[in-house]
């Protein structure tokens, strides 16, 4: 028997998060594939310290509360989704959620940093990009047309 094909959206909160839901759902439903949403809670803070682990809960309230409304935008589409709450590095952890998964397709957004906020910070659809076995699909943002 096969298995399910399925398709993950990797939605960080930005602008876009609502166009790779978008271009999620519309992949799924040309594959017939289970959709998953992740959302990736980057925890580079060391435990004890009562400010760090309040800020911490709120991360994961603002998180759950993404992916709840995330899983709204699909279902108000028509679809199912199951939702994934990580924690640890974004482009691991989406990595490693593929390839467990045994997804079909990744989606993620780029939000088009420059390339010094690329190379201090990195770029999470770069390391996907890079490191995914998976086939990966980078939703850029819509800019206006530029006049001639």
């Amino acid at each position: 028997m096969n298995e399910p094909k399925k398709v993950i959206a990797a939605v960080d909160g930005s602008f876009l998060s609502t166009r790779v839901i978008q271009a999620a759902v519309e992949e799924a439903r040309c594959r017939k594939a289970e959709l998953h949403i992740v959302h990736v809670i980057e925890n580079t803070w060391s435990n004890g310290d009562t400010a760090r682990e309040l800020a911490i809960r709120d991360l994961e309230e603002d998180a759950a509360s993404l992916l709840s409304s995330m899983k709204a935008e699909v279902e108000a589409q028509g679809y199912e989704a199951i939702a994934h709450l990580l924690r640890g590095h974004p482009g691991d952890k989406i990595v490693d959620c593929a390839i467990d998964l045994g997804a079909d397709i990744v989606i993620l957004g780029s939000v088009g940093k420059s390339q010094v906020k690329r190379m201090i910070a990195g770029s999470v659809s770069t390391f996907v990009v890079t490191h995914c076995p998976v086939t990966t699909m980078v939703v850029k943002p819509v800019y206006p047309a530029h006049p001639s």
